[in-house]
């Protein structure tokens, strides 16, 4: 099990705030059809599940932005994973809920 901090930047061409928040939704759509467990922040989306379907997301929502005419997205992805035991995003940060 993995929990990750997924965000995805489509940066050129982006025709005006807008048309970025629409990719940006469309990134999320992909990530809410996962069936991963996920969250949606202010500047990142986290989500939790096993590591391989996480992995996945990434070219899933590349090629999401590319298919829209994006010409250059910026992934980052940060990874905690635990060889054995759960591991979630309640047991990360439930308590400063």
């Amino acid at each position: 099990m993995a929990v990750a901090d997924l965000t995805a930047v489509p940066w050129y061409p982006v025709e005006g705030e807008a048309r970025g928040y629409f990719l940006v939704d469309e990134a999320i759509e992909i990530i809410k059809a996962s069936g991963l467990n996920y969250e949606v922040g202010a500047m990142s989306t986290t989500v939790e599940g096993p590591l391989e379907d996480i992995l996945a997301l990434v070219p899933a929502i590349q090629n999401r932005v590319f298919a829209l005419g994006g010409e250059r997205v910026f992934t980052t992805l940060r990874i905690d994973a635990k060889k054995e035991g759960p591991l979630t995003m309640e047991s990360k940060f439930g308590k400063h809920r």
